[in-house]
C-alpha cells in the first residue's frame, strides 16, 4: 500500500468516528427534557428529573467532544502521513 493509499484508508476511518450519534442523543435528551417539564410542570419531581437528563446531556457532551478529537487526530495522521 502506497503512503497516498494509507493517508486515504486513514481519511475513510476518520469519518466513521461515530460522532453523529452522540449528538443524536443529546437531542434526544433535550426531546426527553422539554416533555418531563410538559408533563410534570414546575414540580420537584420534575426538577429532579431534569436534573439527571442535564447530567447524562453534559457526560454526552464531553463524549461527543472526545470523539471530535479522535477524529480530528485521525485526520491530522493523515496529513501527516502524506508530508512524511
Amino acid at each position: 500500500m502506497t503512503i497516498q493509499e494509507q493517508a486515504h484508508q486513514l481519511e475513510l476511518l476518520a469519518d466513521q468516528v461515530p460522532t453523529g450519534i452522540a449528538l443524536a442523543t443529546r437531542s434526544e435528551l433535550d426531546d426527553l427534557q422539554a416533555q418531563v417539564l410538559g408533563l410534570l410542570g414546575a414540580t420537584t419531581t420534575a426538577t429532579s428529573v431534569q436534573g439527571a437528563i442535564q447530567l447524562a446531556a453534559r457526560q454526552i457532551d464531553e463524549v461527543a467532544a472526545s470523539l471530535e478529537n479522535v477524529r480530528v487526530q485521525i485526520q491530522d495522521a493523515a496529513r501527516h502521513h502524506l508530508q512524511g
